[in-house]
């Protein structure tokens, strides 16, 4: 055959394999035409859930969004899209605490931050953590949260654990204005409660 000669798809490659048949062992999916049906309608029900879950709030989406849901949740695929416009949030979260020793001094606790590569995606678990455990439906989690914080400092001997919510409106963009932090005391973990 020339360099000119269309190669036809019943030549083998160069290891002598034909490009028409399927290999061995790929699975009956892509040998029979019931599997490629099969996975053919599994992949447009994928994205046919994907295209539900994140339509714009509208009645399509109100009476869809149910049945979508069970798959969403299984496949761990749910997102939200609230950090974007048109509505991101206007103020600015963060929960710390102060860590009470033995010899009476006190330590202001944060959440883990990551490094400038990979950490944002770290990051981000905290922080969404932190947006849950601050709010008083969450209070269930406040206990097990100053334990937890009480673990990290296992060569001191912590007696006290503060938590704190820090927040803060953001300015306008463009007004000039400084941003104004404000903290709560909302939680009170007194380690001697379990002694």
């Amino acid at each position: 055959m020339s360099a000119l000669e269309p190669e036809t798809a019943e030549q083998p490659d160069a290891e002598g394999v034909s490009l028409d048949e399927p290999v061995p062992g790929q699975g009956w999916w892509l040998e029979h035409p019931l599997g490629r049906v099969g996975l053919s309608t599994l992949l447009a029900l994928f994205v046919f859930v994907l295209v539900v879950w994140n339509l714009p709030a509208s009645e399509v989406r109100s009476r869809l969004r149910p049945e979508a849901k069970p798959v969403v949740y299984a496949l761990g695929i749910d997102q939200n899209w609230g950090v974007f416009s048109p509505n991101p949030s206007t103020t600015s979260l963060a929960v710390e605490a102060d860590v009470t020793f033995a010899d009476g001094s006190v330590e202001r606790f944060r959440f883990p931050d990551g490094n400038s590569v990979f950490g944002a995606y770290r990051e981000y678990r905290w922080r969404k953590f932190e947006r849950r455990v601050r709010l008083d439906d969450y209070r269930r989690l406040w206990r097990s949260t100053a334990e937890w914080i009480v673990q990290q400092y296992d060569d001191r001997e912590v007696v006290e654990v503060v938590l704190i919510r820090i927040f803060s409106k953001t300015p306008e963009p463009g007004s000039g204005d400084e941003r104004v932090w404000e903290s709560v005391e909302y939680y009170t973990y007194t380690v001697e409660d379990d002694r």
